[in-house]
């Protein structure tokens, strides 16, 4: 054993003896939250007398040095430090080499031509809140570092004790023990996410004619907001993320359909237009359309509706929507998904696309892609999709990417995007709040992005929310729900009318049933199961459309196990 490995070893023990006391102290208080600009040790040197703490650990290793001084550079050596009660992180340290070679990425020689303040961003990057054990590392598929960033994990199965982070981080060593965490030693560094969705558009200079319409329309500053604080009507703090996907058509994709500047764009949809608009009003539909108010890889935007092979989403331009059209036995990446496939055909561009920023996504197109509205298509719309629950939920378990080991709630009634009230009688059931963002196990994998919303409203409690935007014409509405065991009283209607709902679109007596899901499901095992709500309902107009919905069951009041467990909507054209 060489020297190196040999004091890591003797560390660790040392770990051991003291992690007993060490939990006492984390258990005796959970108030202590990590804040950097209030650092109890700032400027001083910190030693435990028990055993070292991260940064302090990591100058008694050998092979650290350049970190080291990134973390004293940017003011975070004795943040990192902290092991007040209530504070432990895991730290994914780049050795030496690893912060070399990311030097050279960044296309420096040293560290002291990179800010202080994006040094900070990068050890912020490469640090979470908690202490993670090498056993329960390697079954995570994500972590949410002190930047409220998602680290994706994919553990190698080749070589035991290694990881890869992003898709860019190399995890070379697992769980090194220090005093107020564990140090996770990485051969390769993770690049920080400082760039906005704007930023990202105007770096390099390849877009010209797009950063010009986004700053003509306000959207260079909406893309380039990350975060938001404002007061509610109690004057507490309200903190909003912003996240945004937007298809974006280079300069030279705008030439080859004869537009070289943004005023030659105006002119083209000025050619276009049948609807008498203003100038102004025909860009700014335009850049809406090819922007989304969430992110989304194009894997998401691609993703079939069940058997449907075309997906619909709904722009950021009023009323105006494009289609994702997914070619499964495409030879190539380029062929896999096309926009607006009976229009004027779109693809992304792979090498350019599915590039992150701090605020969502970019993904280059290979047409100018001008607004078109397409024939009915299936809509689904997932009940969870709102930036406004994706605010309130962790990042690590909103929408995960596969089903959670277990069950993860968080109340949810606050987002705006619900209009609700409860019954007078309120509730009996207190296992959830008034509305829940819930994840499920694997028993629901069913689930759309493997979450659903549970109401819990009462009887004569009722909501209303917006629907994405749906082409005019005629569709059957189906609603997929979560059934769990202690809901088959509703099942049977052993207890209540079995969850009688008043649906409703837009209020309209034409678009309005009276319908009890929960006694449509088929067997008594949990499960995820679809119904439909509505035979036939008529949309006159390409528009999002208000769905609410009244509760009618007294047993909504009474039994403490009543809840609607909603996952997701669909809508069917009816030719």
């Amino acid at each position: 054993m060489n020297t190196k490995i040999m004091k890591r070893h003797l560390i660790g023990l040392s770990f051991i003896i003291c992690h007993l006391s060490f939990v006492m102290m984390l258990t005796s208080c959970d108030k202590d939250v990590f804040d950097v600009n209030s650092d109890p040790f700032k400027d001083q040197t910190y030693l435990n007398s028990l055993a070292s703490p991260i940064s302090t650990f990591l100058t008694e290793q050998e092979g650290f040095g350049e970190y080291v001084k990134a973390l004293r550079y940017s003011d975070m050596f004795n943040a990192l430090n902290q092991s007040s009660s209530g504070v432990s992180f895991t730290a994914f340290v780049p050795n030496d080499e690893a912060m070399r070679e990311f030097y050279q990425r960044r296309g420096v020689d040293s560290l002291q031509q990179l800010s202080r303040e994006y040094m900070r961003q990068f050890i912020l990057y490469h640090t979470v809140k908690d202490s993670i054990l090498p056993d329960a590392f390697v079954q995570k598929k994500q972590v949410q570092n002190l930047n409220q960033d998602v680290i994706t994990i994919a553990i190698d199965s080749l070589h035991a004790g290694q990881a890869t982070l992003n898709d860019e981080g190399r995890v070379i060593e697992m769980g090194l023990s220090a005093f107020n965490g564990k140090v996770y030693v990485l051969s390769r560094a993770m690049t920080p996410l400082v760039e906005t969705v704007f930023d990202r558009v105007n770096d390099g200079g390849r877009s010209t004619v797009m950063v010009d319409a986004l700053r003509a329309t306000g959207w260079d500053k909406k893309l380039s907001t990350v975060v938001d604080t404002t007061l509610n009507a109690d004057r507490q703090r309200v903190i909003t993320h912003y996240y945004y996907t937007l298809l974006n058509v280079t300069d030279a994709t705008f030439q080859r359909a004869g537009i070289s500047s943004l005023e030659q764009l105006r002119q083209q949809l000025r050619q276009a237009d049948r609807d008498g608009l203003t100038d102004d009003s025909l860009l700014r539909e335009y850049v809406g359309y090819h922007i989304l108010q969430n992110q989304y890889t194009t894997a998401a935007l691609g993703a079939m509706n069940g058997s449907e092979v075309t997906r619909i989403w709904s722009s950021s331009a009023k009323n105006q929507v494009f289609t994702v059209t997914v070619d499964t036995l495409a030879a190539t990446e380029a062929d896999r998904y096309t926009i607006n496939a009976q229009s004027q055909p779109v693809h992304f561009v792979p090498a350019a696309s599915d590039v992150l920023s701090k605020n969502g996504y970019v993904h280059e197109v290979d047409g100018w892609m001008p607004v078109w509205e397409p024939e009915q298509t299936a809509v689904l719309w997932d009940l969870a999709d709102y930036t406004d629950i994706k605010n309130i939920v962790d990042a690590q378990y909103y929408q995960p990417a596969e089903p959670t080991s277990s069950e993860q709630r968080f109340r949810v009634g606050q987002a705006p995007c619900f209009q609700y009230e409860l019954g007078e009688a309120g509730s009996s059931n207190h296992n959830y709040s008034d509305i829940d963002y819930v994840t499920c196990k694997s028993n629901m994998k069913e689930a759309n992005n493997y979450d659903r919303i549970v109401f819990n409203v009462g009887y004569m409690g009722h909501v209303s929310m917006q629907t994405p935007t749906i082409v005019r014409g005629r569709y059957r509405v189906e609603l997929t729900i979560v059934y769990m065991t202690g809901n088959n009283f509703m099942r049977q209607q052993t207890d209540g009318n079995g969850g009688l709902l008043k649906m409703s679109f837009d209020d309209r007596d034409d678009c309005t049933t009276f319908t009890a899901p929960y006694t449509k499901v088929a067997s008594p095992l949990p499960g995820v199961y679809t119904s439909t709500i509505f035979d036939e309902v008529q949309f006159p107009e390409t528009a999002s459309h208000t769905f609410s919905f009244v509760i009618l069951d007294p047993a909504a009041s009474t039994n403490s196990n009543f809840s609607l467990q909603f996952d997701c909507i669909r809508f069917i054209p009816i030719d």
